[in-house]
């Protein structure tokens, strides 16, 4: 008798226990139980060990016909009361860092001041730049009081193909939640430049349009050649005073086989006798095999005779070139060797015309590793030595655009017969 007692007291205490659990995960989530087990909260035997919980004040019940109120679920949300939504007071001179013009492969810096138009001192916690092409001092941890000043520094790093540069830096300041935005904007470009610097050749373009060709000192200049050819402008004629804008018209379907993937403009500048155009299509975009800084040579003016050596910059600066090698007949390329700066490696090569042909030297190079190999473009302008203006260019006359196919005759069909 004494051993049933004792095991129906047992199966009591187990099933008290099983519904005092079953009570405990119907008010809390599985994932607090899982927390309260591994912080030994809720230990086997617990419920039998632990003394009886205080009684909760009683809840008035809710009137006929009402809902009892819910029981909130989840934590209340965090106090962010410190934390304004709004603009730190900060001011921006000049509002825009605006860096000019840059020579290729040269960068630029400037300066903005950041000025506490508040009333209280402002910790600034971070300063971030939109791209890795971007730097500036370091303000993290600066504390400026309200009136006090500090400038900001950035630098842009150069590139070596004309274009346009847009980038932002970012100031965080502590206790605001939005950040101030200060606009960078830059361009690279030679002495003389294109505008657009892209001609954009792509399925579905058009391939006749025209751009403007002008001297970013404003000083007037000739146009020798464009593409080793007679430039065909709009609203100037040969024998017209030079000016130091142009513009110029182009028709791709004049090109046989096919357009040049650069299309190379010479002119009477001594610090700018040859730059181009890149033609963007499907067919010119470069591979990269290696990660060049650029996909094309620029060899600038070469001697009749003589010779002239550039440096090609990559980004593998672990990728040993063993050997360079010219594509086109006209040229010889010897490479003169490499080496190692700040993550980047540098190629020198020779660049030698192997005839004495004056104007346009236009062809293509190709850099070898131990398994891989990267083709370039190159070119440059071809003149005697000292020859002044644009002697040496010799353009030649353009190939006259290709006539629009006829069209197919249609022969009339003969009229339905009437019906019955």
């Amino acid at each position: 008798m004494t051993n049933m007692i004792n095991m129906n007291s047992d199966r009591i205490r187990v099933a008290f226990q099983s519904a005092a659990l079953t009570s405990l995960t119907s008010m809390i989530s599985l994932p607090s139980l899982s927390s309260l087990l591994l912080c030994g909260l809720v230990a086997t035997g617990a419920f039998a060990q632990a003394p009886a919980p205080a009684r909760a004040p009683a809840v008035p019940a809710p009137a006929s016909g009402q809902a009892a109120a819910p029981v909130p679920a989840v934590a209340p949300p965090i106090d962010l009361s410190g934390t304004i939504d709004s603009l730190p007071p900060l001011t921006i001179q000049p509002p825009v860092l605006d860096l000019g013009f840059m020579a290729p492969r040269i960068g630029n810096k400037g300066t903005v001041t950041l000025t506490n138009t508040g009333k209280t001192p402002l910790t600034i916690a971070a300063v971030t730049p939109s791209c890795k092409c971007t730097t500036t001092s370091t303000l993290a941890g600066t504390v400026l009081q309200p009136g006090q000043s500090v400038p900001l520094e950035a630098a842009l790093d150069g590139v070596a193909m004309p274009q346009t540069h847009r980038a932002s830096i970012r100031v965080l300041v502590e206790g605001y939640a939005k950040v101030v935005e200060i606009q960078l904007r830059a361009e690279t470009a030679m002495p003389v430049r294109a505008v657009p610097p892209i001609i954009n050749a792509v399925e579905g373009k058009p391939r006749q349009g025209r751009f403007v060709v002008e001297s970013i000192d404003k000083k007037p200049f000739t146009i020798c050649a464009v593409g080793g050819r007679v430039p065909e402008f709009i609203g100037y004629n040969a024998g017209d005073a030079p000016r130091a804008q142009y513009l110029v018209k182009f028709d791709l379907d004049t090109w046989q086989p096919d357009f040049p993937a650069y299309l190379a403009i010479e002119t009477d500048r001594a610090d700018c006798p040859i730059f181009d155009i890149w033609i963007r299509s499907e067919r010119t975009i470069p591979t990269s095999a290696f990660r060049m800084k650029d996909y094309r040579v620029n060899a600038g003016r070469i001697d009749v005779g003589g010779s002239t050596d550039i440096s090609l910059e990559m980004e593998d600066a672990g990728e040993d070139i063993l050997a360079v090698e010219s594509g086109s007949p006209e040229v010889q390329v010897e490479m003169l060797g490499q080496n190692v700066d700040a993550k980047v490696r540098k190629v020198n090569i020779r660049i030698t015309p192997k005839s004495p042909r004056e104007g346009l030297l236009y062809g293509t190079l190709k850099l070898y590793g131990r398994e891989k190999e990267q083709p370039l473009t190159m070119f440059a302008s071809v003149r005697p030595k000292g020859a002044a203006g644009c002697v040496g260019c010799n353009p030649v006359q353009g190939a006259p655009a290709k006539a629009p196919p006829a069209p197919t005759p249609v022969t009339p069909s003969a009229p339905a017969p009437a019906a019955p």
